[in-house]
């Protein structure tokens, strides 16, 4: 190859589009076109045609249409899979974020998280269970739907979510705190003990007879809260709510807690920066939805 044809060859700052525009090279002194040495013009024939087809490509033609924006009004429909089931995008959430973090696509039936077994381990989150969540995909009127259950863990997994009934023993996680549901009209559920795991909630829920958050901690000021109105509103300090807790990741209003008619109560989620989070035994997940098992958050994706 020539020293003029390596040069136009390789030029720095040429994108292929504008290199299509290029007048055609002339060919060293003492070469006819077409006929000079075997490496010269088939090389720069068949560059010029692939940055001819990058242009047919990426480039708008005259009317204007391009690549994405230059279909039909009818041709709307992207290509999906028909054959075999979609592929959910699982992101381990960077701490902090709700947005990134390390992607995992699911193919297979079923998906384990532990802290020593399974798909995805998480060996520096003490309060993750060796064997902690599994997320399965089930037949499901003629589709499929992916399912999130608690493999029995110590510290049990969590939805977040924008309203959830209250049932006795069930676990709420508003701000940094974790509270235990009582309600004295329906039977305590027995605990569950699990050794080389590091316990998060403390089993024992002081006695009363309203319905009441009894907060988890071991710690001496762990605060219990009596339910005594048909509808509560719970936010930070200073915020005007009924329930007012000192924690700086709750909102001035953070949640509403209501009674229904049946007895059962409902806790309702406003729109806040960290939510509510309930803990779940097995939850059909959505299409955009998040889930924590220990301290790590996950976000579930449907394409």
């Amino acid at each position: 190859m020539t020293e003029d044809t390596n040069e136009w060859l390789q030029e720095p700052d040429e994108s292929p589009v504008s290199a299509v525009h290029q007048p055609e090279p002339t060919p060293p002194e003492g070469d006819t076109p077409g006929r000079g040495p075997a490496s010269w013009a088939p090389v720069l024939e068949d560059k010029v045609r692939t940055r001819r087809i990058l242009r047919w490509l990426t480039e708008p033609d005259a009317r204007g249409h391009g690549v994405h924006d230059g279909f039909s009004r009818e041709d709307g429909q992207d290509f999906r899979p028909r054959l075999r089931p979609p592929v959910p995008l699982l992101t381990i959430l960077d701490d902090g974020s709700r947005d990134y973090g390390e992607d995992v696509r699911l193919r297979g039936e079923t998906f384990c998280i532990g802290r020593t077994e399974g798909d995805l381990q998480l060996p520096n989150d003490q309060a993750v269970s060796h064997s902690h969540a599994v997320i399965r995909r089930v037949p499901w009127k003629g589709g499929f739907q992916w399912h999130l259950q608690d493999l029995d863990s110590r510290n049990g997994t969590f939805a977040r979510c924008a309203r959830a009934v209250l049932h006795d023993q069930a676990i709420v996680i508003i701000g940094s705190r974790r509270f235990r549901f009582r309600n004295p009209l329906r039977p305590n559920a027995p605990s569950r003990v699990h050794e080389h795991t590091r316990m998060v909630d403390n089993a024992d829920v002081p006695a009363g007879g309203w319905p009441s958050l009894a907060e988890t901690a071991t710690h001496s000021d762990a605060i219990q809260l009596p339910l005594r109105q048909e509808s509560l509103t719970l936010g930070r300090v200073g915020g005007g709510a009924v329930l007012e807790i000192d924690d700086p990741l709750l909102a001035h209003h953070h949640a509403t807690l209501r009674r229904m008619r049946d007895g059962t109560w409902m806790i309702e989620a406003e729109l806040t920066r960290n939510g509510i989070w309930i803990s779940i035994n097995t939850l059909a997940l959505g299409s955009n939805c998040y889930f924590r098992c220990g301290e790590q958050q996950f976000r579930f994706l449907l394409p």
